[in-house]
């Protein structure tokens, strides 16, 4: 019998993988929140009269826990869609209060196409990037046309904070996907290596098997359980009953059976009981001659299906239990 391991379900990874993403998109979540709120404080008491921002600050915290308590509830449903249009437009709104696309709040484009590649479908990650190439592209129009008001390239520490900001969360995004993807790696390996050594102990088995099936003294015979085709014999079967292995093998077991009603009776309490017991049978050898021999058969299962093993003795085995004759049973 094997030891390793049993092999993970496919079904059991992909819900383990859903469940590590889930955790990291919290994460991310709250990372955003934690970044976006002192940043808020910072713009109102900071920023001159008539230039706050403060409220684009405030609404991306809002977005974030409101997409962390959906997440919570498991209603991602209600979260992806409002968090991808959420960091859009708050990023426009941003670069457009600025007054140019080259303010620090464009990198939040960047960001937004990030997360939605990190943790969203790939529709999301086409649709994120579509709008974002768009949004940069109508707002670059706008400048360059005079259309947006004049912009403010005041470094100071909003300036500072806001690009920190946004680098600090694309940097919190590629750490969870990081590690994300180092873990589904060690699982992979994990489970090849439990694949190549359940393969190694199998082909082991089988070697062994084989030995023993091919030097054991005692006449075997193996059959495919759903057909009864012959699909192995061992010398001591061919000597015992003067068959070519080649000649049998591919062949229904019964027609090694003199009476068809003995055989299918046979049948019948292997597969009620999943063996038979010793009984005496007449057999017919390959020149036609019929002989007295006790079979015993018994069900087991192989990676290939289920197959019968049939044991073939001229004289009763010291000690076995007998099933008595079948023309008795039937």
């Amino acid at each position: 019998m094997l030891d390793s391991r049993p092999l993970d379900d496919p079904s059991e990874i992909r819900r383990f993988q859903s469940s590590a993403r889930t955790r990291s998109l919290k994460s991310v979540l709250l990372f955003i929140a934690a970044l976006m709120a002192p940043l808020t404080a910072v713009d109102i008491w900071m920023a001159p009269p008539g230039d706050s921002r403060a409220v684009i600050s405030m609404s991306m915290t809002l977005l974030a826990l409101w997409s962390y308590l959906m997440l919570k509830r498991k209603r991602s449903d209600l979260m992806r869609l409002p968090l991808v249009v959420g960091i859009l437009f708050l990023g426009s709104w941003a670069m457009y209060s600025y007054g140019s696309v080259r303010a620090s709040s464009s990198f939040s484009l960047i960001a937004s196409v990030v997360l939605a590649g990190s943790f969203l479908s790939l529709r999301y990650v086409a649709v994120t990037l579509l709008a974002s190439m768009g949004i940069l592209g109508a707002l670059t129009w706008a400048e360059a046309s005079g259309r947006m008001g004049p912009p403010s390239f005041v470094a100071d520490v909003r300036y500072w904070m806001m690009a920190s900001v946004i680098l600090a969360v694309v940097g919190a995004l590629l750490y969870y996907v990081r590690g994300a993807t180092d873990e589904a790696h060690v699982r992979r390996l994990n489970q090849m290596e439990d694949r190549l050594r359940l393969e190694f102990e199998r082909d082991q088995s089988l070697r062994r098997f084989g030995r023993i099936f091919r030097l054991n003294p005692t006449a075997l015979l193996i059959q495919l359980a759903s057909t009864q085709t012959v699909l192995e014999v061992n010398p001591a079967f061919e000597r015992s009953l003067g068959y070519e292995a080649e000649r049998i093998v591919g062949r229904p077991a019964g027609s090694l059976w003199a009476t068809d009603l003995h055989w299918r009776e046979h049948l019948r309490v292997l597969f009620e009981k999943g063996s038979t017991g010793w009984q005496q049978v007449l057999w017919l050898r390959a020149n036609g001659q019929a002989i007295d021999v006790w079979v015993y058969s018994e069900l087991s299962e192989d990676h290939s299906g289920m197959l019968i093993t049939t044991t073939v003795a001229e004289r009763l085995p010291g000690g076995a239990e007998t099933a008595g004759t079948l023309e008795a049973a039937v």
